[in-house]
């Protein structure tokens, strides 16, 4: 044997004596990926029979909603762990949108079609049941100089919901950005920092971001100083810049550059104080600044504008006060008190959306959640039916400090968002138990940053306006995106008491209940110069009005929305068509409105867990008379509502399925009353098809010859959602 081959062998053994004893560590230093995963499949059933996709509720032109169908929604989680410094997360999911079970795998379909009720087939991601890369991000934690990066997708709800608040737009971790956390101090100061790519789908004037996009983003700071056990500070700061190429540069020799389409500053400062473990107050305070160019994007909106923000360069102020008093008396009572004043001009645009409740207040109920008695928004108008039915959503209401409310591709069952803007009160809720029982209530009394005459410039017309109004405040709720009007002198006591009790039989039974009534008030216009015309312009003697204009600022006047009505004959009856606005009580508002909830729950088996109860509402509400006409845009709700609602919920666990159930069987009437100084007309057979009423039934044609009925209107309503959810 030659020692050449000696020496090799040798030289190889070393080798592998060296390289044994690491190679656990390597394997254990080995990427790992772990896949899970979620299916949900769910049915919806109720006898409204839309069809258009697979959620009870949206907004957004050709998505469709509906309460029939059947579908399912799978969702892979991917979790790669590269080293003890990096993690990979991601999701692969496909969406309900119109992928019914019906579609038998999205075959077909008409691509010329509108893509709603699955019309699309395979020619659509709507319909063909695609999936989609979602949630994909690095995160690092080099153990130094930062704690972690997080690249890629995050909800950013680390951040502050008046600020920069946890974004959704289907799914939580839509959004993308560079998130840098880091600490010091032993950890008595942290720090977030981050840049978020700007959505483009609604992060903007006009719901938009412009043309030119790619570069558009927001930029957040926060911090946190915990000074002592009993005292922290803190401060949080935002901008967001939405640019477009300026077409004054047409030198491209030397790049392209860009002008502002869109700019909001946010800045905060908080502090907590804990005393004595009894008493946690907490403060904030934050200012924002925006700008949107009148050139780039609105300049204005008439009486019925859409934008998350409101046009032109504004500033404004908001705060709010939190005093916790956790059982100082020792007795089981403890009480919680919030001042709050948001801004009118406040704007946030990167504020949360939808999934928080930056409020005390109960606020609204969301069964009464759009202006007409059925949920109609605009059901003035022929072809314009209920999208969440009678019976509203069944949640309680979640107050967000935007006009930028997200209540998109929503159930019945799941939480409602309405806007807080211009909102400014207390409220006091004491909580209390003891034992088997607990108590809570609620008083809150609200008064309005918003309370103007012509969104209060009376020198501007009030149909070239900054404030962009939406669905406008009318009806028996407050309209989830409705915070601007041109003539607001409101307030609103809000009272709820809600009790639970467990009755110690057999495995317990849970008997709850609810009683909430709202009182609120608005005198809209309040003085006599805003009146769209002068004193005895209409002498009702059955001859037409003269054109006698009221002007309150030179050149401007409400008769450009609320013109004299027509002279008519009907039955040999002559008068008006409708009563003359020429009285600062024609758009007056009042509603008493009273909630009774009843029920009880029991654990019928170790996995399953139901419960039934009954409501009843009650709202006696006037919102101005046939003068006013709910703005000529939305049906009048001036009357008695009396509705009436069933809720079944059940859960069921099964070794790792979950089943849920809610049933609603919603029922009721709605007996209008709208005040008199016009005659009543009578449906004619094209009216009767046009608006699904009877032929000869009573009612009257508004300015805009939308038909408001004058019967009594019966309602039935039932719907259920099923789920079930596996997890793997």
């Amino acid at each position: 044997m030659s020692k050449k081959f000696l020496r090799r062998s040798a030289l190889a053994l070393a080798a592998t004596a060296t390289l044994l004893p690491a190679a656990p560590a390597i394997a254990q230093d080995a990427p790992k990926l772990q896949i899970g995963g979620t299916t949900y499949t769910k049915w919806l059933y109720g006898n409204l029979r839309d069809q258009g996709a697979l959620y009870n509720f949206t907004t957004v032109p050709g998505e469709g909603y509906g309460d029939n169908g059947q579908g399912t929604e799978l969702e892979l989680l991917l979790n790669a762990r590269l080293s003890s410094q990096v993690e990979v997360r991601g999701r692969i999911h496909s969406r309900f949108s119109q992928n019914f079970w019906t579609n038998f795998g999205g075959f077909g379909g008409d691509p010329s079609k509108p893509c709603v009720n699955g019309d699309c087939g395979e020619f659509d991601p709507r319909s063909n049941q695609y999936i989609k890369l979602r949630g994909i991000a690095v995160v690092l934690t080099p153990g130094y100089l930062i704690d972690s990066a997080t690249i890629g997708a995050n909800d950013f709800g680390q951040f502050d919901p008046y600020v920069i608040g946890r974004i959704r737009y289907i799914d939580r971790d839509n959004a993308n950005g560079i998130l840098l956390q880091g600490s010091g101090y032993s950890r008595k100061i942290t720090w977030d920092a981050t840049r978020i790519s700007l959505p483009r789908l609604w992060a903007g004037p006009s719901f938009s971001t412009g043309a030119f996009h790619a570069a558009d983003a927001a930029y957040g700071f926060q911090t946190k100083w915990t000074l002592s056990d009993t005292l922290d500070v803190g401060g949080i700061f935002s901008y967001v810049h939405d640019a477009e190429i300026s077409p004054k540069d047409t030198n491209l020799d030397d790049g392209r550059d860009l002008t502002p389409r869109f700019r909001n500053g946010v800045g905060g400062v908080k502090a907590n104080l804990r005393l004595a473990d009894k008493v946690d107050i907490r403060g904030s305070l934050y200012h924002s600044y925006s700008n949107a160019d009148p050139v780039l994007t609105p300049a204005d909106f008439g009486l019925n504008g859409y934008s998350p923000v409101i046009a032109g360069r504004h500033e404004d102020n908001t705060f709010k006060v939190d005093v916790t008093l956790s059982d100082p008396l020792d007795i089981g009572l403890s009480v919680n008190l919030q001042g709050f004043s948001i801004g009118s001009d406040y704007v946030a645009i990167m504020a949360a959306r939808r999934e928080s409740d930056v409020l005390l207040t109960e606020g609204h109920d969301p069964s009464f959640a759009f202006p007409g008695p059925s949920n109609a928004s605009y059901g003035v108008f022929k072809g314009n039916p209920t999208r969440i039915g009678y019976g509203g959503w069944t949640s309680e209401a979640q107050q967000v400090a935007t006009i930028n409310v997200d209540n998109e591709f929503t159930d019945f069952d799941e939480p409602f968002a309405e806007t807080a803007i211009g909102w400014k009160g207390v409220t006091v809720n004491p909580v209390y138990g003891n034992g088997n029982l607990d108590l809570s209530g609620e008083y809150s009394y609200i008064t309005y940053n918003t309370n103007w005459q012509a969104y209060g410039d009376p020198s501007r017309s009030y149909l070239k306006t900054d404030y962009p109004t939406a669905e406008l405040d009318t009806g028996v709720g407050h309209n989830f995106r409705s915070a601007f009007a041109p003539f607001q002198d409101k307030q609103t006591h809000i009272a709820v008491l809600k009790g639970r009790y467990v009755l110690d039989v057999a495995r317990g039974i849970d008997i709850f209940g609810k009683a909430k009534f709202i009182h609120e008030t608005d005198h809209r216009i309040n003085d006599a110069r805003f009146l769209p015309y002068q004193a005895g312009a209409c002498t009702g003697d059955g001859t037409p009005c003269k054109d006698l204009r009221n002007e309150y600022s030179p050149g401007f006047s409400t008769a450009d929305t609320y013109g004299n009505p027509n002279v008519i004959d009907v039955n040999g009856v002559r008068g008006y068509q409708w009563k003359p606005f020429d009285s600062l009580s024609d758009d007056d508002r009042l509603l008493r409105y009273y909630a009774f909830t009843a029920g009880a729950g029991y654990q019928l088996s170790d996995d399953l867990y139901a419960s039934l109860s009954y409501t009843k509402y009650l709202a006696d509400l006037f919102d101005g008379n046939t003068a006013f006409q709910a703005y000529n845009l939305h049906e009048m709700a001036s009357g008695f509502h009396n509705k009436n609602s069933i809720l079944l919920k059940a859960k069921y666990i099964l070794a790792g399925v979950e089943f849920g159930a809610e049933a609603q069987y919603a029922f009721g009437s709605f007996k209008p009353d709208f005040g008199d100084g016009f005659i009543a007309t009578e449906a004619d057979e094209q009216t009767a098809k046009d608006y699904n009423v009877p032929v000869g039934s009573k009612g009257f044609f508004n300015r805009y010859n939308g038909w408001n009925s004058l019967e009594t209107r019966n309602f039935e309503q039932y719907r259920a959602k099923v789920f079930m959810k596996a997890q793997f």
